[in-house]
């Protein structure tokens, strides 16, 4: 049988350990003999506290207060470049009419080294929208053609001394532009024997295309030029528009790449409307 009752070593046993720990608190009430160690403890257990969250929190902190800060330093560069886009707009738009007809060589300079023999009519920023054009998808310019004649210019391609900017949508009183960025546009372009219709991407100066590898075998490649093909009547052929900026693989056969357009409806002020007749 076990037993129930402690034996008596047992009660010596734990007699002494009572009475051990009854001189120690005595010491320590009296004589603080423990003093010492427990400033030790409490200096060691700030000291770990400290270390751990210098190594582990503050880094932390760091990161999260340096992405904050480069989120706010993102946002007001956006904010003042899109402040200096509508002051720049500005400025077109309040240029004297000597700056129309200085402008108008270089867009005949434009024409001639395209080889473009299309008679053009003169035409100035009236109103653009730069906000819409940098956060949305739809990219609209309004223009006023000078010494307008009773045509209706909806279709016309619209160009700027460095390339084409968009076509006529809306012609009453003053001709709506869509711009080739506009999700709605369509671009028929090429390069070499590759064609593709180019979309707008709702991105300023950028269009995409979208191409089966099934189809063209042959790699794009970043910074390859691409041009207007002229099909769809709309815009010349031979222009080019811009260059690849970018390539991204959709899947293991689709391949979407982009296109910096080298033209900018905020580069200038005036325009010229191609007439298709």
């Amino acid at each position: 049988m076990s037993r129930v009752a402690p034996t008596s070593g047992s009660k010596t046993l734990s007699f002494i350990f009572i009475a051990l720990s009854a001189l120690l608190l005595y010491l320590d009430i009296t004589y603080k003999s423990f003093e010492g160690i427990k400033n030790s403890y409490k200096s060691f257990a700030i000291s770990s506290s400290y270390v751990l969250k210098t190594i582990s929190i503050d880094p932390l902190l760091n990161i999260y207060n340096l992405l904050t800060d480069k989120s706010k330093l993102i946002k007001e560069n956006k904010k003042l470049k899109l402040e200096l886009d509508e002051s720049y707009l500005s400025n077109f738009i309040i240029s004297s009419d000597s700056k129309f007809f200085a402008d108008d060589n270089l867009i005949k300079t434009f024409l001639k080294k395209n080889q473009i023999t299309n008679i053009f009519y003169l035409a100035k920023t009236k109103s653009f929208d730069t906000q819409l054009y940098f956060c949305c998808n739809q990219h609209r310019l309004f223009i006023e053609i000078l010494n307008k004649p009773n045509n209706n210019f909806v279709g016309n391609s619209v160009i700027n001394s460095s390339g084409i900017i968009g076509q006529i949508i809306y012609d009453k009183g003053l001709q709506e532009v869509l711009l080739l960025s506009d999700t709605t546009h369509v671009l028929p372009v090429e390069s070499g024997e590759y064609f593709c219709n180019a979309r707008g991407s709702g991105l300023p100066g950028k269009i995409s295309c979208t191409y089966s590898s099934l189809i063209w075998p042959v790699e794009i490649i970043q910074g390859q030029s691409f041009y207007s093909s002229g099909l769809g009547g709309i815009y010349p052929r031979g222009i080019l528009i811009g260059h690849v900026s970018q390539i991204n693989r959709i899947d293991e056969v689709l391949i979407e790449f982009e296109i910096d357009l080298i033209s900018s409806p905020l580069q200038e002020n005036i325009f010229g409307v191609l007439d298709r007749s």
